[in-house]
């Protein structure tokens, strides 16, 4: 089960970087939108903080996977619980918006259903 557990931890990790490459892919359609007038400069700064925040999300959420030792949990609902558990109190304290609950819980389902298959 360790193994498994380890080996969830680190498809975690990747999934994170897909996801961030994704945002960054925003922001640059975002800046594009807004050099050829598409968007206000408003909707820009609005647009580009929230996917900030995001990252700024992802980054925690990568930090609390470093930290977390697959050996500690028995099962991987007991880690995927852990996971949440810690990402929802962080993402509280720290402000970020609501939307990236959603996109982690999506690749935590993701890569759970990947490691159960």
């Amino acid at each position: 089960m360790k193994h498994i557990l380890k080996n969830y931890l680190r498809i975690m990790s990747i999934e994170l970087d897909d996801l961030r490459e994704d945002i960054k892919f925003l922001i640059g359609e975002c800046k594009l939108k807004r050099d050829e007038d598409k968007i206000t400069n408003y909707v820009y700064l609005e647009n580009i903080a929230l996917y900030n925040n995001e990252l700024h999300a992802l980054d925690a959420f990568e930090k609390i996977i470093a930290r977390t030792e697959a050996g500690e949990f028995g099962t991987l609902e007991e880690l995927i619980d852990f996971l949440k558990k810690e990402f929802v109190e962080k993402a509280r304290t720290s402000g970020y918006a609501r939307v990236i609950h959603l996109l982690v819980d999506r690749k935590i389902q993701k890569v759970a259903k990947y490691i159960c298959q």
